[in-house]
């Protein structure tokens, strides 16, 4: 097991009790997560991602996968509780698993996680290049309530809704992919 992923999920769980627990079924202790979503599953849990495909849950073993910085920034930021409230708000949390996962809301979260996971990657980069890894303070991003508000709240100064890919999108990226071309946050380059 990586040292450093084990010290930051012992602290996680240490710090965040609702990640104690399976966020599909309630099992304690899980120890597989699901990346792409910021949550953690109990092993029978996991599998039902896995046939999600990749796209929708990008699924690790807490304990016998090597984590990149930017996955466990994704963990860090998401967590079950901004998940359940997500699928509370939204009257999502009864929907069957496939249908849950693939709500618009739901990718929505998922595009403004991966945004936020990739920005504060780029800040903790370059906090890194002057400091040893060890002295780095967390980052001080955290999800926008926008995530787990109704997607067309409005918001002062904008006109029409506003949703959390609209979120995402107006947030600085230091690195943008040229004209016509997306941004791929969960490209093997980044999360290999």
């Amino acid at each position: 097991m990586d040292p450093t992923a084990a010290a930051f999920f012992q602290k996680l769980a240490a710090n965040r009790e609702e990640d104690c627990s399976c966020l599909d079924c309630g099992a304690k202790n899980p120890q597989w997560a699901s990346v792409s979503n910021g949550i953690f599953l109990c092993l029978n849990c996991s599998g039902r991602h896995r046939g999600l495909g990749v796209h929708v849950s990008f699924v690790r073993s807490v304990n016998m996968d090597v984590w990149r910085p930017e996955q466990l920034l994704a963990m860090e930021l998401g967590g079950n509780a901004a998940f359940r409230r997500l699928l509370a708000d939204r009257g999502l949390a009864k929907l069957p698993l496939a249908e849950k996962y693939s709500a618009p809301a739901v990718a929505e979260y998922r595009t403004l996680l991966q945004a936020c996971a990739r920005q504060a990657a780029i800040a903790a980069d370059s906090q890194t290049a002057t400091k040893p890894v060890e002295t780095v303070a967390p980052p001080a991003t955290v999800i926008p309530p926008a995530m787990v508000q109704a997607a067309d709240a409005p918001q002062a100064g904008v006109a029409g809704p506003t949703t959390a890919a609209t979120t995402a999108a107006s947030m600085p990226v230091e690195t943008a992919p040229p004209q016509g071309q997306k941004l791929d946050v969960w490209s093997d380059e980044l999360w290999g």
